[in-house]
């Protein structure tokens, strides 16, 4: 064989590498590398007792989405608390913050995606309360998070009175605006409403012109308000009919989305945003179907309420057309038979795997082992990290061990081609 055809052989090796679902650099069983300068990287927590996502934007811009801590002590479908139950979950967020994040215990954004404590922490937990802060709070979820990092500003969607579309009474609610109230006074920290339509409360701010055209995050819904697409016009769900704030409330169907763009690269997340309202006829609008409308297909999408079985619909995955699914998983009834069908048949994703779970139980892999949708889920778990890199262009998919503080790669998926949306 001449000099030519073994440079042409190489040359096709290499791209086969590089086009196949596996990276072609040995980075398994490696420690990630983390985040550099021109990546996007977004980091779905794992630990056992709820919600929580850190993102490190292109310019080191951070912002850390949710840190619940739920942990019911009667409840047998819990999943494992990881690294250990040395310590509770806010610390286990906390610490992984510190490892990752290129400013350390400094992040520039705290957003709350709705009031459950899976999001934001249970104050009924038995656990450290603050001294002489006046108020006193539970070190819970966020609470917990916030002794060791430091926010520039937080956002969420009640702010300043917490009174629509009804007033919230909630005892985990006041443990964190009692959070809030110290760290404003203590360290200057700033509260926001989260502003629906708008494209610039969340903004790079490190590196505003080098990746400023790049980069958005377009505020979607939130409090049961979705963004027309017009402008800051929205339609107010809860005002189409009087009976839609009679009776209990669905707490999920107010959480915060938002669409983030790198590029050609986008994401979706959206708290636990489920349910259905009343128009004014009394038909029923499902709130998923209409912030799909106006988001489009995306890349990757952090799936809605833990992909439960009341959530991830068929109106939803027609319009989000996710190459990926990112499940958090804290409760083993977040593996739904039926939904992982669902999401796995309305993906246009030609490869596998297209869902990936934060926590597969041992159990329940082997009781669905034979199901068709089984070869689209990951079989790896633990912490799932995007990053996205050469200006959006490409993301690989990375599963990091959860079960110590080694952030050791299991496994890389990618690169793919990030892909044009059709969406806002």
């Amino acid at each position: 064989m001449n000099f030519f055809c073994i440079k042409v052989c190489v040359i096709l090796f290499i791209s086969i590498l590089s086009t196949s679902c596996i990276s072609p650099f040995n980075e398994i069983g490696l420690p990630y590398k983390g985040w550099e300068k021109g990546e996007f990287d977004i980091h779905h927590i794992y630990t056992g007792r709820g919600e929580s996502s850190f993102l490190i934007f292109p310019d080191a811009t951070s912002m850390l989405i949710d840190a619940g801590d739920w942990d019911p002590k009667d409840y047998d479908k819990m999943c494992e608390l990881l690294p250990d139950n040395s310590r509770r979950s806010g610390e286990w967020i906390a610490r992984y913050i510190l490892r990752v994040n290129p400013f350390k215990e400094q992040v520039d954004y705290l957003m709350i995606s709705h009031f459950h404590n899976d999001h934001i922490g249970d104050s009924s937990n038995p656990v450290l309360s603050t001294q002489r802060r006046n108020p006193d709070y539970i070190l819970t979820g966020i609470t917990e998070v916030g002794e060791y990092i430091r926010f520039k500003k937080v956002i969420d969607r009640g702010f300043p009175d917490y009174q629509y579309p009804l007033p919230i009474a909630d005892p985990d609610v006041d443990n964190y605006k009692a959070f809030i109230n110290w760290k404003r006074k203590k360290e200057g920290l700033i509260p926001e409403s989260f502003d629906i339509g708008n494209s610039s409360q969340i903004v790079l701010l490190n590196d505003k012109g080098k990746y400023s055209e790049l980069f958005q995050i377009q505020n979607l819904a939130a409090n049961g308000r979705i963004w027309t697409g017009n402008g800051k016009e929205t339609i107010n769900y809860y005002d189409l009919n009087s009976a839609n704030r009679d009776g209990e409330q669905n707490e999920n169907s107010k959480s915060i989305g938002i669409k983030i763009n790198y590029g050609p690269f986008s994401y979706f997340t959206a708290g636990d945003i489920s349910g259905t309202l009343l128009d004014g006829d009394g038909s029923k609008i499902n709130l998923e179907n209409e912030i799909a409308k106006i988001c489009g297909s995306v890349d990757v999408c952090k799936a809605n309420h833990h992909a439960y079985k009341d959530a991830m619909t068929e109106g939803f995955l027609k319009k989000i057309q996710a190459s990926a699914y990112i499940i958090p998983v804290w409760d083993h009834e977040h593996i739904q038979p039926v939904i992982m069908e669902r999401m796995a048949s309305y993906s246009p994703h030609s490869e596998n795997p297209t869902i990936y779970p934060t926590r597969f139980p041992y159990h329940l892999k082997d009781k669905y082992g034979k199901e068709p949708w089984i070869n689209s889920v990951c079989q790896e778990d633990g912490h799932i990290v995007i990053k996205i890199f050469d200006e959006g262009k490409k993301y690989k998919i990375y599963v990091l061990s959860a079960k110590d503080e080694k952030s050791t790669v299991q496994a890389v998926y990618g690169p793919f081609s990030s892909t044009v949306q059709d969406g806002n």
